[in-house]
């Protein structure tokens, strides 16, 4: 795999994990309450990853 397509899969991974939670969330009892906790954890993670991506703040921006 390509050093390119290597950095350009790994910024997707949080994006496809968080949309995969958000499908769990949306799913009948039992498994919308795990998508729902999970996501009342990742979903600040994310919110601050975006952050640092696009706003340049936080531990997540780039150097």
């Amino acid at each position: 795999m390509s050093a390119t397509a290597r950095a350009t899969l790994g910024w997707l991974w949080p994006l496809v994990g968080t949309a995969y939670l958000v499908y769990l969330a949306l799913q009948p009892p039992p498994v919308r309450y795990v998508g729902l906790l999970c996501l009342a954890v990742v979903g600040p993670l994310m919110i601050g990853w975006l952050a640092g991506g696009i706003l340049g703040v936080g531990p997540w921006a780039g150097e």
